[in-house]
């Protein structure tokens, strides 16, 4: 049966941001075998300012 370990990474960005930084680092990690396994965004109603927040959650298969 498979092992694997997993790898947490938040991202920040305002509405109009470009997303070309984000999506250099998902290359990156997708480079190195991580594979995207959920997303938890930030809905909290206090915040104050214009920026979406999300908790990235990736995997990959344990070396052995």
């Amino acid at each position: 049966m498979a092992k694997f370990e997993y790898h947490c990474s938040t991202v920040q960005w305002g509405h109009g941001d470009s997303t070309a930084p984000i999506q250099k680092e998902l290359n990156k990690l997708g480079a190195d075998g991580w594979e995207l396994a959920g997303l938890m965004r930030d809905e909290s109603p206090s915040d104050a300012h214009d920026e979406e927040v999300a908790l990235l959650i990736f995997k990959r298969e344990k070396k052995k």
